[in-house]
């Protein structure tokens, strides 16, 4: 089995480390050795029977081992920065994907990404890089997530969405066929998606509509 660790010891990491045990009974494939996180409180402590190694320091001695990791933090922004860090390391990114998520042959994948329980992935979607799908998303055909995005609970995107770099769908939002939703954007939970929406902004409602404006990313920090 390959040595896992996941960053981040909060809910989504809990989450991931049920998702680890439930992936290791269908098929063993992952020793997980436990939580790393910045938080100081945390170290050393047991969490849901894991332990917390440490934190950034403890992965730079582990830098070009055969370490993987996944970063489970929901919140786009704050997964966005961590894995810029994390990039200093010689590290593997995992894929942790339940083993009752819908996938095929047709789909593009990359590295570090969370899909969790009862999801579906239709033809020729596209994902990207450290994407978070929570339990029973579903997602149609030819649609695209980016990097760093997050779906929450039981979103649902049609054929033909796009759904930028860095987004966050809240639990039960809808995107209708071929609909855009710009780079670091927000979509309330129970919102309904009918037209594009565009960067950097929270929408809400049914339809959903951009109702106020947020910070754009610096990425040079």
């Amino acid at each position: 089995m390959k040595d896992l660790v996941i960053f981040g010891a909060g809910n989504l990491g809990r989450e991931t480390a049920q998702l680890v045990e439930d992936i290791n009974m269908d098929k063993k494939q992952w020793n997980l050795l436990g939580f790393i996180d910045d938080t100081p409180e945390k170290q050393g402590q047991l969490v849901n029977n894991h332990l917390v190694l440490g934190n950034m320091e403890w992965l730079k001695k582990k830098s070009g081992s055969n370490l993987w990791i996944v970063c489970a933090i929901g919140e786009p922004r704050a997964k966005y920065h961590i894995i810029r860090r994390l990039s200093e390391f010689a590290l593997r990114y995992a894929n942790l994907i339940h083993p009752n998520v819908g996938l095929n042959k047709t789909i593009e994948m990359g590295v570090g990404n969370i899909i969790c329980w009862n999801t579906f992935l239709s033809v020729n979607t596209k994902i990207g890089n450290h994407v978070v799908l929570n339990p029973s998303c579903g997602i149609g055909h030819d649609t695209v997530i980016d990097d760093y995005s997050s779906l929450y609970w039981n979103v649902t995107l049609a054929g033909n969405v796009r759904i930028n770099q860095g987004c966050e769908l809240g639990s039960k939002s809808v995107v209708i066929p071929k609909k855009v939703v710009g780079r670091w954007s927000v979509i309330g939970a129970g919102a309904v998606v009918t037209e594009d929406i565009p960067e950097y902004c929270l929408a809400v409602g049914v339809p959903a509509r951009p109702l106020k404006q947020l910070e754009t990313i610096d990425s040079s920090q």
